[in-house]
């Protein structure tokens, strides 16, 4: 018996890692992940094209989340369906084997549902909501969308009603109901889900009470059974949390947890993306998506604290310490690039500090899409590093793009340090490092456009803050 899992995707770094990760992890064979993709502005279609396994297919589909769950069915080749959202993980390597025995044991099982979870969006462990002792026969009762498994010959019959942006799975569970299936309940957790997703943020809630509303008095259930299911989801607060964890769960948090660079073993980080952790990629990765599976980083700036505990490290210094490792003896990389705009006296610089003969790539100025259409693609020699010396974000959504085209390079984005080692910038006073004032000093040097970044990046890191939409951990 096969089973299949259907996944909609977009903007989903960096939760889809861990999220795929626990398909791939479930100890039953005969199983297939259809992945319902469509274009995202983040780093996920990079992750995603480098994915290369039989059982994990991936469709292209641009339309909204429940014709795609359609179109996903439709491509299913399982006999039995389930569904995990792609910032979501299954509770254990079980999960799938434990509901394809229901279904063989029981050949007139037409529907299973079981239990879920609700974790912190970035700490699987930490569980804020339980859904549990479901009882379907009393009408407001609806069980899980996800945690749900249906024959494919219900998904025939059925079909998600596109009119609705989030609650046609209410719907659905309902009309499931109605049809007075062979449904049997499977009292154990299948799923972990992240709270802070489409239906679990305050505007998603809003929204999803207004059309779960509309459902309920659609299908004759009326306001009144719509508040005791409120009444009995608020109740799923106050349930003993006492969830056994193992190392399952411990690995699938650190996929999407951040990677900070140990320099004592930076050879770790050949073939990944090194950039600082500080204000600007914070509150910019907020906006574009910039954190990807590549990505490694050190603590700059006091920001990197309200993230990291390591202690945090200047980009001067980090990328001095990072030249002892690239002039080692045998070389490290067969060709290093420099990518952006450099100035002579840096120039000079970096000829008398790089010991291995590099190639320099000069960027057109302007926006991050002019950028890309100046940096022209070469060839590059396997084991190769690229330098980019140019500002947050346009550095990292760069990066991203030459990896996309090219997974056997390293990529350091050091923005404007070289400027301060070569001496073409003045180094800030020790006095204002102690006082973590060095982002002051340098706005004596390219002062609007700094400035500006600023206060688009506190801007932004306030509005992170206060939406709780902070993807990196």
């Amino acid at each position: 018996m096969k089973i299949s899992i259907i996944m909609c995707v977009k903007n989903s770094m960096p939760y889809i890692v861990a999220s795929i990760k626990s398909f791939e992890k479930q100890s039953y064979k005969n199983k297939e992940l259809i992945i319902i993709r469509s274009k995202s502005e983040d780093t996920t279609d990079q992750y995603l094209n480098n994915i290369n396994k039989k059982n994990i297919k991936i469709y292209n589909y641009e339309g909204q989340i429940y014709k795609a769950l359609n179109y996903g069915i439709k491509k299913a080749g399982g006999n039995i369906i389930g569904i995990l959202h792609s910032d979501d993980v299954f509770f254990d390597k079980n999960v799938l084997s434990n509901i394809t025995n229901i279904f063989k044991k029981n050949k007139k099982i037409d529907f299973v549902y079981s239990n879920i979870l609700y974790s912190e969006r970035n700490n699987l462990k930490n569980v804020k909501r339980i859904w549990k002792n479901i009882d379907i026969n009393n009408k407001h009762e609806l069980p899980p969308h996800t945690g749900s498994f249906v024959h494919k010959k219900i998904y025939n019959k059925l079909k998600y009603n596109t009119k609705y942006k989030i609650s046609s799975d209410t719907e659905f569970l309902i009309k499931i109901k109605n049809l007075k299936l062979k449904i049997y309940y499977f009292k154990n957790y299948t799923v972990i889900m992240r709270i802070g997703g489409i239906s679990t943020n305050f505007k998603g809630f809003i929204r999803k009470v207004f059309e779960d509303m509309i459902i309920f008095r659609e299908k004759k259930l009326g306001n009144i059974l719509y508040l005791k299911k409120i009444f009995y989801k608020l109740g799923q607060i106050f349930y003993k949390k006492n969830i056994i964890f193992s190392k399952y769960h411990g690995n699938l948090n650190n996929l999407s947890k951040i990677k900070i660079v140990n320099i004592k073993k930076i050879e770790e980080t050949h073939g990944k993306i090194i950039s600082a952790l500080n204000l600007a990629f914070i509150s910019y990765n907020s906006k574009f998506g910039l954190q990807s599976a590549y990505n490694f980083f050190w603590p700059d700036g006091i920001f990197s604290k309200t993230i990291s505990k390591e202690k945090k490290i200047a980009g001067r210094i980090f990328f001095t310490k990072y030249l002892k490792y690239i002039n080692k003896k045998p070389k490290k990389f067969n060709q290093i690039y420099i990518v952006g705009n450099i100035n002579k006296t840096s120039e000079e610089w970096l000829n008398k500090n790089i010991l291995q003969k590099f190639i320099f790539h000069s960027l057109k100025f302007g926006n991050i899409s002019e950028i890309i259409s100046s940096y022209k693609k070469t060839n590059y020699k396997k084991n190769s590093l690229i330098i980019l010396t140019i500002p947050t974000p346009k550095q990292e959504i760069l990066a991203n793009y030459i990896k996309s085209k090219d997974k056997n390079v390293t990529i350091i984005c050091i923005g404007g340090s070289i400027n301060i080692l070569s001496g073409f910038e003045k180094r800030t006073p020790e006095l204002l490092n102690k006082l973590n004032l060095e982002w002051f000093w340098r706005l004596r040097f390219d002062t609007i456009r700094r400035t500006t970044r600023l206060i688009e990046t506190s801007y932004l890191f306030l509005k992170m803050l206060i939406l709780n939409n902070n993807k990196i951990h």
